[in-house]
């Protein structure tokens, strides 16, 4: 297959677009139903991308090939749950600014630990060696591949979302966000239900971590910085908060424009790719927050259609 015609930039891109788009839509449930502010986004990402690396490449693996691949994405994945399930527990009973500091000091924790780890980690160095499970062909047609396998898993993140807004779960969800102390009162598992759905979305930050770590084939701790979560929030944010399609429209919006449209294609020096980009990418971000905090506060597609999403539980 012939893909001379696909650029690179617009390729790696619309991965970033996309996978970001998968951060927000488990934040979604976390902010967006349940009213947790998780500031950790990356950390649970890093340490299932890290934790993927580390028993990949540093196991001598006795059986073939996709095995040792498949069994540590596995494994990432279960560590960025069990990291949630250990955080939600911490941060489960504390107001809003206190799961704030506890979320963002974890994902400071891991910061620290991939930094200081050189053994494991590689330190600032970085870890490598992160190669697809299959070779058929030109890097192009690799990559491609693999995004074909990320739009699949974030589709199926998609899909999870939008059935749990229309099922039981989620109007449990919505409870708690709604009135904690009120459905405690009325016998629900408030702590429970926090604790899992915490645990359940750091599980799938954490594979798309690890899937994110296989496109960029190298592992350094300038690639786990707040910008990760700083995109989700803003995406899901801008889009909407409490809409499932409010993550895929903000993301695409911002991350979207700056990482495919600004990078890609507006004609730039290119010294400013190094620093400039970067740093104005966050102020834009952090500005587009804030204005739509105070302009929008409910984001461009508004706030949930309860009377709609009433009618579509009772239905099924």
């Amino acid at each position: 297959m012939n893909l001379d015609w696909l650029d690179a930039f617009l390729l790696f891109g619309t991965f970033q677009v996309v996978m970001v788009i998968g951060l927000a839509l488990l934040l979604h449930l976390q902010l967006g139903l349940a009213r947790i502010a998780n500031f950790g986004v990356v950390g649970f990402w890093a340490i299932g991308a890290y934790a993927f690396g580390v028993l990949f490449t540093k196991v001598d693996w006795s059986i073939g090939e996709p095995w040792p691949f498949l069994i540590s994405m596995l494994f990432g994945t279960v560590v960025a749950g069990l990291a949630g399930l250990l955080v939600g527990w911490l941060i489960a009973d504390l107001e809003i600014e206190g799961v704030l500091v506890g979320t963002l000091g974890f994902a400071t924790v891991v910061a620290i630990l991939v930094t200081t780890e050189r053994g494991l980690t590689g330190g600032a160095l970085g870890m490598g060696g992160l190669s697809f499970p299959f070779d058929i062909g030109k890097t192009k047609a690799n990559e491609l591949l693999w995004f074909g396998i990320l739009f699949v898993v974030v589709g199926a993140i998609f899909y999870y979302v939008w059935r749990v807004h229309r099922s039981p779960y989620g109007r449990l969800l919505i409870a708690v966000g709604d009135n904690e102390p009120l459905a405690r009162s009325l016998g629900k598992p408030t702590f429970q239900t926090k604790l899992w759905l915490f645990a359940i979305g750091s599980a799938g930050m954490g594979l798309l971590g690890a899937i994110n770590g296989v496109m960029v084939h190298l592992l350094i701790p300038e690639g786990i910085g707040i910008n990760v979560t700083l995109a989700a929030i803003v995406g899901l944010v801008l889009g909407g908060t409490a809409r499932v399609w409010g993550a895929v429209l903000g993301v695409i919006l911002t991350v979207g424009f700056f990482d495919i449209v600004v990078q890609s294609y507006l004609p730039l020096p290119r010294s400013w790719y190094t620093q400039a980009i970067p740093v104005l990418r966050e102020m834009v971000f952090g500005a587009a927050l804030i204005i739509v905090l105070l302009v929008r506060p409910f984001g461009i597609l508004g706030d949930m259609r309860r009377d709609k999403l009433i009618r579509s539980t009772h239905r099924d």
